[in-house]
């Protein structure tokens, strides 16, 4: 894979890499922010909002979101390879790597790499400050009380998130504002039902943007738009 789009150290830092090293540092050294968080939405023993209908409705959508993805992207690829002109082409490119963004991003690195087979990182509801009986484990601190679904990071924030591929696709900013408002607010909700940290909100996005950032460089889709690159 050409990663030239990460710059080398001596031609300078990019700014997203810099930003999301920060972010680390702060969670990885104030690990309490998100005891502190999870806290607010606390209370009586139980998260006071895990029954909210709202937040249940929106749990249940993202949880199976990505199946309604899928279907769509195949059976459009399989229409639209009946469209033998440039338009099919370009949209049989833009379809492939929506399709290829959805299966390596937020199915594989996200819930085979990293929840299942990462640090093991319990989540709120399980440990002690919050009625569970695991000990709490920061971020990037590898625990193995967890073996598989575990904490770090979202799922559904990275699923909501996804939203930023059509960014790419189309070259649209505030398509992508949208896709970093749409993670935000479906990892509050995990946040809400002591599903998540706000640390594994947070790098949910870091990873959907890096690993989505990534596969647009190789299908050189730019957030200018100006530059699709040839169709294959």
């Amino acid at each position: 894979m050409n990663i030239a789009v990460i710059k080398p150290l001596h031609a300078g830092i990019r700014k997203d890499v810099l930003a999301c090293v920060v972010t680390g540092l702060v969670f990885f050294l104030l690990p309490e922010i998100d005891i502190w968080v999870s806290k607010q939405f606390y209370d009586g023993g139980v998260f006071y909002l895990r029954e909210n209908k709202l937040v249940t409705t929106i749990y249940h959508i993202f949880a199976k979101i990505h199946f309604a993805y899928l279907l769509i992207f195949i059976f459009a690829l399989a229409a639209l390879s009946l469209v033998k002109n440039e338009s099919g082409a370009k949209w049989r490119k833009r379809l492939r790597f929506l399709l290829l963004a959805l299966l390596l991003v937020p199915g594989l690195l996200v819930n085979i790499g990293l929840k299942d087979n990462s640090f093991g990182r319990p989540r709120p509801v399980h440990i002690e400050q919050f009625g569970g009986q695991a000990e709490f484990t920061p971020a990037f601190v590898y625990s193995g009380e967890c073996v598989k679904n575990c904490s770090f990071v979202s799922g559904h924030a990275a699923i909501a998130t996804f939203f930023i591929a059509f960014a790419w696709m189309f070259g649209s900013r505030r398509l992508f504002l949208a896709g970093l408002f749409a993670g935000l607010a479906v990892g509050m909700v995990r946040i809400f039902q002591g599903g998540h940290f706000l640390s594994d909100v947070i790098f949910s996005l870091w990873v959907m943007y890096f690993g989505t950032l990534l596969l647009a460089h190789q299908y050189r889709f730019s957030m200018s738009g100006k530059n699709e690159g040839p169709i294959t």
